[in-house]
């Protein structure tokens, strides 16, 4: 489970950036990465590139909390789980700096990132949409790496609230040495895993947990002394409704699977949970099944495809185009970053290439050095940057924007055609996935019977 957090960074971001690179915090700074900048750096990047952008935005930069549940993951993998979190909602646009840290309960993530995009000079928008956005990347790759999820619906909120919470339990839960918290987080996944009641008791059983029932259940973890009644953790967790939780989320999952499933795939029925579940879905599997495989061999047939050789010929020659396409994409999105990181770097070294010759024949250079600090040790980054990948320096940083543009555009196409090559890619699949089913379920022989003599 990983809980978000973010907010607008105003003044002090070199303060904000040094407490959150803290050794201490980060394993010795094992857990620290950035990108786009140095983490010691950051904060002089951010700087130039709001500078470079002419960018009026008042905020200096955006502090994003990633928090996980205790117990559930690794900081390597929390720290992974934190940097593909800003690959997906910043897409690379904005310089940031992302440290783990493990000196708490809980393992947490802090990602400070630039308000400003060195990419096009617009400032990140925070809103209800943004931050949603960044809820739903998390939760996804909290579902990829098999973590648990909280539902942020109004009815989540209303049982995650904790009715006289002491401040005592309050500490508790912040430090994520919470009973409660714990075990909330339990039944939560419990019932998301659970066929009916029954179940789910041996689930919380599987999680360590006793439990008794009088007027109201009550469950204690292994460690602790005292039971704790459900219903005192919100009214979501009286048996009533975790009953009526389990039996709401069964049908909500056949309804959604059924939407699914009506497209044109076939679907595995032995190895089906739901169809295992639901004698109706089941049947109704079975005559969609029969659907999309009329619809296979139809395709077969427009599609000339006569034998197995033919077919596989097929398959082969959609994933090559589609493998060709997308490495023409990633060339395209590499040669688009190299250039802009080109024309920031040329510019930055046009803009102070006088000063950097004034300083070089000053009467005091350290006092010099001194007055024109930040915007020396930039021009001497830029100039190694472009000595290091030998770049031009007489090149026009209008003749590096045409560039750009043409990239642009060529990129925008590359990636329609991907998205074709992607949809062409998904269908036959699908059909494979359909022969291969039909193939297997008509080699499938009975068993013969033995006669008794």
């Amino acid at each position: 489970m990983a809980i978000t957090k973010i907010h607008p960074i105003k003044t002090t971001l070199d303060l904000s950036i040094d407490y959150i690179c803290d050794s201490e915090k980060t394993d010795e700074e094992i857990l620290i990465s950035s990108y786009k900048c140095g983490h010691k750096t950051a904060a002089l990047q951010f700087a130039n590139t709001r500078e470079l952008m002419n960018s009026s935005a008042k905020n200096l930069g955006r502090h994003l909390i990633q928090s996980f549940m205790p117990d559930e993951v690794t900081p390597s993998l929390a720290h992974q789980i934190g940097q593909e979190l800003c690959d997906k909602h910043l897409k690379g646009k904005y310089e940031y700096v992302i440290t783990t840290h493990v000196d708490r309960g809980h393992i947490h993530n802090h990602i400070i990132f630039n308000n400003v995009s060195f990419l096009d000079g617009k400032a990140y928008l925070s809103n209800k949409k943004s931050y949603h956005q960044i809820r739903k990347h998390s939760d996804d790759l909290c579902k990829l790496y098999e973590l648990s999820i909280v539902d942020n619906t109004k009815s989540e909120v209303e049982k995650n609230t904790v009715k006289g919470q002491s401040y005592k339990e309050h500490l508790e839960r912040k430090n994520g040495t919470s009973y409660k918290a714990k075990l909330q987080y339990s039944i939560d996944l419990a019932i998301k895993k659970a066929r009916d009641y029954d179940d789910f008791l041996g689930i919380m059983r599987s999680y360590g947990y006793t439990f008794k029932q009088g007027k109201h259940i009550s469950f204690k973890a292994n460690n602790q002394e005292r039971y704790t009644r459900a219903k005192t953790i919100g009214s979501e967790y009286t048996e009533e409704r975790i009953k009526e939780r389990i039996k709401k989320r069964l049908k909500s999952t056949i309804s959604y699977s059924s939407k699914r499933l009506s497209k044109n795939k076939v679907i595995d029925i032995k190895s089906n949970k739901l169809a295992s579940q639901s004698v109706g879905f089941a049947r109704w599997l079975k005559l969609q099944n029969l659907k999309n495989m009329a619809k296979t061999w139809s395709t077969f047939t427009n599609e000339n495809i006569s034998d197995l050789t033919s077919f596989n010929e097929t398959i082969s020659n959609v994933h090559d185009e589609y493998n060709l396409q997308l490495s023409c994409v990633k060339s395209l999105e590499l040669k688009l970053i190299n250039i802009k990181e080109y024309r920031k770097q040329l510019d930055i070294f046009n803009k102070h290439l006088g000063l950097y010759k004034s300083y070089s024949n000053a009467a005091d250079p350290e006092l010099f050095f001194q007055q024109y600090e930040r915007k020396l040790i930039l021009f001497v980054a830029a100039d190694e940057y472009l000595k290091l990948n030998e770049l031009c320096t007489s090149i026009s940083l209008d003749n590096l924007s045409n560039q750009i543009g043409s990239l642009l555009d060529d990129l925008t196409n590359a990636k329609k055609i991907l998205s074709q090559q992607k949809d062409k890619l998904k269908e036959i699949n699908d059909l494979k996935n359909n022969l291969d089913l039909y193939l297997d379920d008509a080699l499938a022989l009975p068993a013969t019977s033995k006669c008794k003599t």
